[in-house]
């Protein structure tokens, strides 16, 4: 097995090592990371959150969005030696699907952050309309349609070409 140099992967690669964090429970809701947002509310994942919330889910979900992770976390990141964002998203993101709100302006500033302090974005498609995998961070616990209606799979692909022709991923 060849040793690894360092930040460097074996020496017939040429590619860079990468040393990256996942910004998970901030633009797709994963209620074990943020309880606080969840208080009051019967809400198990983010399609109930805006639900339950209705009209009301942006004044608490928009302050989040905004808070929870910010630039000085870019900079505390790239500080500490990482290279790379994972951030999952989900397919709410333009803010063309109630009850959902959006938040492509977000993500836009996330990828402005990124580029001032030298780190990669990994975008994750990690709520699929109909839930890929049944769990919370999917967007609906306990439900798993993804696979089992072409409309939904037709969806993603959309999604991720309009992510892909987005300012954000040309950042």
């Amino acid at each position: 097995m060849e040793k690894v140099q360092e930040n460097r992967c074996p020496a017939d690669s040429g590619l860079p090592v990468i040393r990256g964090v996942n910004l998970g429970g901030w633009l797709v809701l994963e209620k074990w990371m943020t309880p606080a947002l969840f208080e009051g509310l019967r809400a198990p994942d983010e399609t109930s959150f805006c639900r339950e919330l209705g009209e009301k889910t942006s004044e608490r979900l928009r302050p989040h969005h905004e808070t929870f992770i910010t630039e000085p976390d870019f900079a505390w990141i790239a500080a500490h030696g990482l290279n790379l964002v994972r951030i999952p998203v989900g397919h709410w993101l333009f803010g063309d699907k109630p009850p959902f709100i959006g938040a492509i302006d977000i993500l836009d500033k996330a990828f402005v952050w990124a580029e001032q302090y030298g780190l990669r974005v990994l975008l994750d498609l990690h709520a699929a309309q109909g839930c890929q995998n049944g769990f919370d961070n999917g967007g609906i616990q306990n439900v798993c349609e993804w696979p089992l209606y072409p409309e939904n799979i037709d969806d993603s692909v959309r999604f991720i070409e309009r992510l892909a022709e987005s300012g954000a991923s040309n950042s």
